[in-house]
């Protein structure tokens, strides 16, 4: 499963973005851009992630993943 971030900015100002894990990710993101589309000032970036860090924990009990950090890079929108 992929996971994808849409960033979303209005005349240059970062609104946030949406990031989504699911099957149907790329489809959720797809439709998202599509109904903001680039009018009205609207910036659209698309963001895949492509690699992972992970913080662990050592311990007695084991290891332990405690946070994931998602490596992103851009991708086109529509492709």
């Amino acid at each position: 499963m992929r996971t994808y971030r849409l960033i979303i900015r209005r005349y240059d100002r970062l609104l946030g973005h949406f990031e989504s894990s699911t099957p149907w990710s790329r489809e959720a993101v797809e439709d998202i851009a599509a109904r903001l589309g680039t009018g009205d000032g609207y910036q659209l970036e698309l963001l895949i992630a492509d690699g992972e860090r992970r913080l662990l924990e050592s311990s007695p009990d084991g290891i332990r993943v405690l946070s994931i950090e998602y490596q992103f890079k851009t991708v086109a929108l529509g492709t």
